[in-house]
């Protein structure tokens, strides 16, 4: 009986179950639908919107200037009240320009100086619906923030009056100009004062400078020289990089990104590396300006003046060092001088294997290759064919080290050192990396009359985000080399010597240690109360203790009134154990014999 009120208890609870789940899917199919019908709603009053307002989006173009152009309805343009505002204002404005875009616009020029070349910002006709504007400028440089640079007034009668500041200057129309100088850079917004206040459109301009090292003969490279290139952009938005790239370069060139600018070094450079360098400017990825140098090189390193080589001093770092001739000759030999000594380090006749090595001499090529470049390998390199001087090389070495550190938390100490510093003054600045890019933490200018050579840096502790180090060399702001240093941390197994990602992964694993503990504990608990339960639930029979008892045969009975008593003493005695089952319901007479159970074992004389 029980069994059948809790099947029909068990059928009502799954058709009530099916009647919810019935009623959550209609319920969601409701709801997309709604959510498509506003989707589609709002879709179509942005169109109307872009409609109303298409004579507003216009792409800027210039020659020489490349431009890209981005409109939008403001910040919030996808949200559908703002969409419903626009609405209300066309129609309140009654078309007066106050829903117009506001137009974004961004523009590339290359500074130059002594020129007379000019950049402007061109305004379509059908932004201006006021009677009073004016142009507003923030230099990138930080010098102006919100600086008013021109003030326009017009009426139906007359043509615009201006009143400009320099360096800006009246265009056509309602346009901005401006020279393409470094300083100009920045955004402009031109903006409604009358009758009512109203951006009408942003410009973000940017400018570029590129500058290479001047070591040319008319429009070539000294031939085995090396070539330093900068790029520098006025602004770096979030998003945005500024990188150089050479097409069909086998060769792993030093390049550096800091303080918006750009570097490379083409380290020896030969024919093999004629040919154009790009600095793209990509902003999420996408191309939007690109400028360029190309270089020529020589053939030969004749005549050539000294050519001063920078290089870092390791057990990776080498050197390849340039002596061409367009003749043939039949001796070469190069000569190593330190003061106050000079010594042969390879020629044609005898070439060495160490450290410094040379090809066999074929009458016109006559290279020498230093690997590893040790400290002390500063000095100058000359390369003589038949004691005539063909090529000269000036080696200045840098290097870097560290000191201090663990144990007991001292602090870490890095240096960098230059083995030379000459009449024109050297730039050290130690750079450390901080996510993708370089962050300056110390420089120092060194002249001949400085102290030291060195540039330290201490750290009082060590950190995780304080390993990757790297010295840079500058002389009249191009890099000239670059050296890295990679500090490790201690090794430690304390929590203090664990980064973020060790505690958290420490505190996952022991939260969820916790929580499979509990959860063994709970089902423990659970199953000894069980248990506990079932046995307070048992019959007194099968609580009590063993019941001892003496069972005849009914029939055995009968026999003995008959006066067959005296049998009994002969008939052997057998013992047997009964099993006593609780009765079922409404049977309180029936006994069910069962084996292998917790029961009150009786033993019985029985008369076969």
């Amino acid at each position: 009986m029980w069994q059948k009120v809790a099947k029909f208890k068990g059928a009502e609870y799954f058709r009530k179950a099916l009647y919810i789940l019935r009623f959550a899917l209609i319920l969601n199919c409701i709801t997309s639908v709604v959510f498509e019908l506003l989707l589609f709603f709002s879709h179509f009053l942005n169109l109307f919107i872009r409609d109303v307002s298409n004579d507003m989006s216009w792409l800027l173009s210039r020659y020489g200037n490349r431009t890209v152009t981005y409109s939008n309805m403001g910040q919030y343009s996808g949200s559908m009240g703002v969409t419903l505002l626009w609405v209300l204002l066309w129609i309140s404005r009654s078309g007066q320009g106050l829903s117009a875009e506001q137009l974004s616009t961004k523009i590339f020029f290359l500074a130059e100086t002594n020129t007379n070349n000019r950049v402007t910002l061109q305004v379509p006709p059908a932004v201006l619906k006021g009677t009073a504007h004016q142009w507003m400028w923030t230099a990138h440089d930080g010098r102006h923030s919100n600086t008013s640079v021109a003030q326009i007034t017009s009426s139906m009668s007359r043509n615009p009056s201006w009143n400009t500041q320099a360096p800006f200057s009246q265009g056509t129309g309602y346009d901005l100009s401006m020279l393409t100088k470094y300083e100009n850079a920045g955004e402009f917004v031109l903006m409604q004062t009358k009758p009512a206040s109203a951006v009408l459109a942003r410009f973000e301009v940017f400018s570029f400078v590129v500058k290479a090292t001047s070591n040319y003969k008319g429009n070539e490279v000294y031939l085995g020289s090396d070539v330093s290139v900068r790029c520098e952009v006025s602004h770096i938005p979030d998003g945005a990089t500024l990188q150089w790239e050479r097409h069909g370069d086998s060769t792993s060139n030093t390049t550096l990104f800091y303080n918006k600018t750009a570097h490379m070094i083409i380290h020896t450079v030969d024919q093999n590396y004629q040919g154009r360098s790009n600095c793209n400017f990509r902003l999420n990825g996408e191309l939007l300006f690109r400028v360029h140098t190309t270089l020529s090189v020589q053939t030969g390193t004749f005549n050539n003046p000294l050519i001063h080589l920078f290089r870092e001093s390791s057990n990776s770092s080498e050197v390849k060092l340039i002596c061409r001739s367009r003749s043939s000759y039949s001796r070469a030999k190069w000569i190593m001088s330190r003061s106050p000594t000079s010594v042969t380090l390879t020629s044609s006749d005898k070439v060495r294997s160490d450290r410094f090595s040379s090809p066999s001499f074929n009458g016109y090529d006559f290279p020498l290759h230093v690997s590893p470049v040790t400290f002390e390998d500063s000095g100058v390199f000359t390369c003589l064919f038949e004691d005539q001087r063909f090529s000269s090389v000036k080696i200045t070495t840098i290097r870097v080290s560290e000191s201090g550190g663990p144990p007991g938390g001292q602090p870490v100490v890095v240096r960098c050192e230059v083995s030379e510093v000459s009449t024109d003054p050297v730039t050290l600045a130690w750079m450390r990396m901080e996510g993708s890019r370089w962050l300056l933490v110390k420089q120092d200018i060194l002249t001949e009359s400085h102290p030291t050579r060195t540039l330290s840096v201490t750290l009082p502790s060590l950190r995780s985000d304080q390993l990757h180090w790297q010295c840079a060399v500058f002389t009249e702001g191009m890099l000239r080399a670059t050296a890295s240093l990679t500090l490790t941390l201690p090794t430690q197994t304390t929590m203090s010597s664990m980064t973020d990602d060790h505690l958290w992964t420490v505190a996952i694993v022991a939260c969820i240690a916790m929580v499979v503990a509990g959860v063994l504990v709970g089902a423990l608990v659970f199953y000894l109360k069980r248990k506990k339960t079932a046995v307070t639930n048992l019959p007194l029979t099968q609580k009590n203790d063993p019941v001892y008892d003496n069972a005849t045969d009914p029939r055995r009975d009968q026999e003995s009134q008959k006066g067959q008593t005296g049998e009994d003493e002969n008939e052997e005695v057998h013992y047997s154990e009964f099993a006593l089952g609780e009765p079922r319901l409404g049977d309180t007479n029936r006994v069910t014999a069962r084996s292998n159970q917790e029961s009150a074992v009786i033993y019985s004389t029985l008369n076969i």
